[in-house]
């Protein structure tokens, strides 16, 4: 991820709202809007709510994919805790088919779970605040298994072998350019998840 921050972007404002200031950045060669502000529960809590909302465990901060409208809907959930800064988008302009385009690469990304599988998610995002991890990294673990479990959706993840695991995380990182940080990621997230499922040998 290219990262266009300087050194005195996030910081707090008088009062109770924050400023929050919205940034271009390149993720998995595409814009993503970088969502930059202290650590501030109820703007996590906000962002959270957005669908393809992603938590950058390198560079510290929420990130959504740039599509039209998206800053504006950024701005109205948060104008009520938050002074939102969205100058940075000043001259960056989205057209319906920048829009289009992203759609389909997205559709075509990975498939979705079943309904089972989400709510196994559901369970394992409070087995992981039970066992003390944050917010943010529930987060991000969570949307990496949501991509695991749709790739094998016709399976039992019971009867899924490390080797298959490994070869389905070599594919995936290889065609869609990503980071060997960013496999190591999703390895952790699965083994943490059938470790807590009681899984001999995970």
């Amino acid at each position: 991820m290219k990262s266009f921050l300087g050194e005195n972007l996030i910081y707090k404002i008088m009062g109770r709202k924050v400023k929050v200031i919205l940034q271009p950045v390149k993720f998995r060669n595409r814009l993503h809007i970088a969502i930059l502000c202290l650590n501030y529960p109820e703007v996590d809590d906000v962002v959270r709510e957005f669908e393809d909302a992603e938590w950058s465990t390198g560079y510290r901060f929420w990130h959504v994919p740039l599509k039209s409208g998206t800053i504006k809907m950024l701005t109205d959930s948060l104008k009520d805790i938050a002074f939102v800064d969205t100058t940075a988008f000043k001259n960056i302009h989205i057209t319906e088919e920048d829009v289009k385009e992203q759609t389909i690469k997205r559709k075509s990304k990975a498939e979705k779970p079943t309904k089972e599988q989400l709510a196994k998610l559901k369970e394992i995002e409070n087995i992981f605040l039970d066992n003390g991890y944050s917010h943010g990294t529930t987060k991000v673990y969570c949307s990496l298994l949501k991509v695991f479990f749709g790739q094998f959706k016709d399976r039992d993840e019971r009867e899924i072998s490390k080797e298959e695991i490994n070869t389905f995380l070599d594919k995936y990182i290889e065609e869609y350019s990503l980071t060997i940080n960013y496999r190591k990621l999703m390895y952790n997230a699965i083994i943490r998840y059938y470790r807590f499922s009681g899984r001999d040998g995970f």
